[in-house]
């Protein structure tokens, strides 16, 4: 089975877009066997295209999209709006530079990491990508506050914001997220004292806030997150401050 033409055409605009130059344009980008990195799983690097064939219309549609470590120099696609089945998107350990695209508010993405390239800008457009469960943008150059739509991301479990220069105080919208496990802060120049409301995410495993520009103390509602098993909290501004009871994270592996 084979794409849609106008599928084919915005994988082509997404590779002009990435600045990808080995794109072959007579492969079937709905054969498996001819565009999947070999023995990727687990690896540092992908090369991938996956279609999701089984639809009712009898079309290959594009779900998936890796393309993590390919030396790509170029800026994040807004024509991945043209691939309205389009799920996950892994575009980490790349050189790509730019903005968010405003397009990307449309999307119905449910994974997007972009991790470790050189982007920058506000991250305001993704508070509208509802659909998303897993959204990562680490050691890159964003800044601004955390929008407060972040807190329309009902279904989102990782949250992954460390190593950018993010500002200001931490929402009160996040009290949403109700199905977070994973959060990480660490170096940025947020502001304002730990908010009592980490005692929300009663599913939270993982936890990291180090060097973020958060005040302390450590509020007591941290006592309440049974589930943890991984807390790094550090270098917060203020005086110094004891941690909570832990004794109610029988499962903690790293402190």
């Amino acid at each position: 089975m084979m794409c849609l033409m106008s599928a084919v055409d915005a994988l082509q605009e997404i590779a002009a877009q990435l600045g990808k130059k080995d794109w072959n344009r007579s492969v079937n980008h709905c054969n498996a066997a001819s565009w999947r990195t070999p023995n990727s799983v687990g690896a540092p690097y992908n090369n991938t295209v996956n279609c999701n064939c089984s639809y009712p219309d009898g079309v290959c549609h594009v779900v998936q999209i890796f393309f993590k470590a390919q030396d790509l120099d170029g800026t994040l696609p807004p024509a991945v709006v043209k691939l309205p089945y389009l799920k996950q998107i892994d575009l980490n350990r790349n050189y790509l530079s730019g903005t968010i695209p405003r397009e990307w508010a449309y999307t119905k993405l449910e994974f997007l990491s972009i991790s470790a390239n050189n982007l920058s800008g506000r991250i305001d457009y993704l508070g509208n990508i509802t659909t998303l469960q897993t959204l990562s943008i680490e050691s890159n150059l964003f800044s601004g506050p955390i929008p407060p739509e972040l807190g329309n991301l009902v279904d989102l479990e990782t949250l992954t914001l460390n190593a950018n220069n993010l500002t200001g105080e931490l929402p009160t919208t996040l009290t949403n997220l109700t199905k977070l496990k994973n959060l990480r802060i660490s170096s940025n120049n947020f502001a304002g004292r730990m908010p009592e409301f980490f005692g929300s995410w009663k599913q939270l495993q993982a936890l990291e806030i180090q060097a973020s520009g958060i005040e302390g103390p450590i509020p007591s509602s941290l006592s309440v997150l049974s589930n943890l098993t991984e807390l790094r909290i550090s270098d917060l501004r203020g005086e110094g401050s004891l941690f909570p009871p832990l004794q109610n994270m029988g499962g903690m592996k790293h402190l």
